[in-house]
């Protein structure tokens, strides 16, 4: 509690003698003449009272001044902390938000791009600049699909092929090693899935076996030259999906003409799946199938060793070849 000393002469005591007059309102008796009401008065009392009363209301405003001081100041610095943390994560946050990497992959019929790209990004503090810069990576592949025209436009079926083998010959016919007439491995390349290549391979039109249409397929000699091969893609028939290929073989040769039926003519470019693991309808192209492959040829044979189930022949719509 703070003190309040306040030093003033001792005024003399003295008397006033108020005199009230012999009628008082409202009253209706008189008063004495002599009636006298003495009020004595201390000068020093009376300052003392108002000293004492200012000083105690500034000693505790100065006391709940001083309790007062040290919280809000706490509360402040809290406050300040508080909205310095909000804003340093904020901060944080944007600069991690801003700092991404993107990455993008798009896949048509005959187009494959991937692109990469990173964000610069400032972080800015009272006392640090940091910045933070990657390089951006683009890359983007063509991939064109082929035109299958064959020299002679002649494309020649063959059965009782495997990879690496001599090339046997497949004829027009319902029999053993034989496609029907309209159905020639010329359809195999017209790039219309309306028309179908059919081949019986070791069996003939009224066998139904597991193996009947296997390692049959066809060979041509591009009228184009020499081009760089890295997909394909096959498309089913209009009928029965026992008879869609699932494993194939490619190969590529520079050979031609006659040379072209023998298997040490031809180099084995890729061996698996045909993208119709799952049946994607009548008349529908499955997926494409790309591969690694750096040396460019002018001939390919096509062949399959699989079909999705027993049937007395293997068929397709189009086989589709893809370069790069």
């Amino acid at each position: 509690m703070i003190g309040c000393f306040y030093w003033t002469p001792i005024p003399s005591i003295y008397i006033e003698h108020i005199h009230l007059p012999s009628t008082v309102p409202f009253r209706t008796t008189s008063l004495s003449a002599n009636y006298w009401i003495p009020i004595m008065v201390t000068g020093y009392s009376t300052r003392c009272r108002i000293l004492f009363g200012t000083c105690l209301l500034v000693g505790m405003t100065l006391s709940i001044a001083i309790l007062l001081v040290p919280i809000l100041v706490i509360q402040s610095k809290y406050t300040i902390t508080s909205t310095l943390a909000t804003t340093t994560t904020e901060i944080i946050s944007t600069s991690t938000t801003s700092l991404s990497t993107s990455s993008s992959s798009t896949t048509t019929l005959s187009t494959s791009t991937t692109s990469f790209s990173t964000t610069a990004t400032t972080i800015t503090s009272s006392t640090t600049t940091t910045t933070i810069t990657t390089t951006s990576l683009s890359t983007t592949t063509t991939k064109a699909q082929l035109t299958l025209t064959s020299i002679n436009g002649l494309i020649y079926g063959i059965f009782n092929t495997s990879i690496g083998g001599n090339s046997v010959a497949s004829t027009s016919g319902f029999n053993i090693g034989s496609y029907p007439p309209v159905e020639s491995p010329n359809n195999a390349c017209d790039d219309n899935t309306t028309t179908k290549y059919l081949n019986f391979g070791s069996c003939s039109e009224i066998q139904f076996l597991d193996t009947c249409g296997l390692n049959t397929g066809f060979y041509l000699e591009l009228l184009q030259g020499h081009v760089l091969v890295t997909g394909f893609r096959i498309c089913t028939a209009d009928d029965y999906p026992e008879r869609d290929p699932l494993i194939i073989s490619l190969e590529g040769s520079n050979q031609s003409g006659i040379a072209l039926t023998l298997g040490s003519s031809w180099s084995l470019i890729y061996s698996g799946n045909s993208g119709l693991l799952s049946n994607p309808g009548r008349g529908i192209c499955g997926l494409v199938q790309w591969f690694n492959n750096s040396i460019q040829y002018r001939s390919y044979r096509f062949l399959v060793s699989s079909k999705r189930g027993t049937s007395n022949s293997v068929q397709y719509a189009d086989v589709q070849l893809f370069t790069s």
